[in-house]
């Protein structure tokens, strides 16, 4: 960054009539006297070539002092709306020696030039709103602050991770669609739970750490880590009341199988009449077993009902949790 500093010492001033009408000097920097300025926030011991220029000295002896400067600094970080984040990182310059009624510090501008700042891979500079604040300690300590308005570009981040843990997450709904003879309705739920943990590393890395909020990207992965976690039960649970063998309770035909085959749309044996009849089961044992075809149990009618109201509730909660997550990275408060 430029730094552009100018100050009034009265004992630089000369009439330039005197001197052949010399109303300008350039002088070495160690033969004047420097303001004593600091950067409260700077993790460095001084500023980079603060000291290698030369000032210009007016002939009424107000000084300006040009030079390109690196500035090393400490910025809390909000990472709450990773990566559709907004930080304001400040710099303040003040004296560290000298109070205000010795040195006063100001900026004849409210606002930073920004127009010269290269494109950054990462980050965008909105804007640099200046402000002085003076402090007592009991004497005035004035401090002209920087707030640098800085918003993170969030496309790499959406195509490298955003969109992917959505598409992983999606492929563990399809783990609802196969046959439970297939005998990878468990693998493939384990096998997302494990990519969207690699996804939760990933996104860990690239966060710096903070007690204060936890982002909202990390909140979503951890969702679908949860959910695909409770679909794997899920499978477990249709793996095992597919294979049993034994008859099926009345109670479980009449308040599980029944209503939820009407809820998804799945037919099953005895469905139509059952209902009929306000749930009198009158022969039903009778009427199913004639209405099974060979090889199929009413349990493995169970077992395609869970399997289609799973992923109905699983697209159901994917969908609500994507949009209290992405509405609460992209929102502006």
């Amino acid at each position: 960054m430029w730094m552009r500093l100018i100050w009034t010492d009265c004992r630089l001033y000369w009439n330039p009539e005197d001197f052949g009408n010399i109303t300008e000097v350039v002088l070495p920097f160690d033969l004047l006297w420097t303001p004593d300025l600091t950067l409260y926030e700077s993790v460095a011991e001084e500023f980079y070539g603060f000291k290698d220029y030369r000032p210009r000295v007016m002939f009424d002896g107000t000084v300006y002092y040009n030079f390109p400067t690196l500035v090393e600094s400490v910025c809390q970080v909000d990472a709450l709306k990773f990566p559709y984040d907004t930080q304001i990182c400040l710099l303040t310059f003040g004296s560290w020696v000298f109070s205000g009624s010795d040195l006063d510090v100001f900026s004849s501008k409210k606002f930073a030039d920004v127009s010269s700042i290269k494109d950054h891979v990462e980050w965008v500079v909105e804007s640099v709103p200046i402000v002085r604040h003076v402090v007592f300690y009991p004497e005035p300590y004035p401090d002209v602050t920087f707030y640098v308005h800085i918003r993170r570009k969030p496309a790499s981040y959406v195509t490298n991770i955003i969109i992917p843990s959505l598409l992983i997450t999606l492929i563990s709904a399809l783990g609802f669609l196969l046959p439970v003879e297939s005998g990878e309705k468990v693998g493939l739920q384990l096998t997302v739970m494990l990519a969207i943990f690699v996804f939760q590393v990933l996104v860990a890395d690239q966060l710096p750490p903070s007690a204060d909020s936890t982002p909202w990207i990390s909140v979503f992965l951890s969702f679908t880590l949860i959910l695909c976690g409770v679909a794997s039960l899920l499978q477990v649970l249709v793996i095992s009341v597919h294979f049993q063998d034994k008859d099926m309770p009345n109670w479980t035909k009449r308040y599980i199988l029944y209503p939820l085959a009407l809820v998804s749309g799945v037919q099953t044996p005895g469905l139509q009449r059952t209902c009929s009849q306000d749930g009198q089961l009158e022969d039903e044992d009778k009427m199913v077993k004639e209405a099974l075809p060979e090889g199929i149990t009413l349990w493995m009618y169970l077992a395609t009902v869970l399997d289609r109201v799973g992923i109905f509730i699983f697209l159901m909660m994917f969908v609500i949790g994507c949009l209290v997550t992405f509405d609460g990275m992209v929102s502006r408060d």
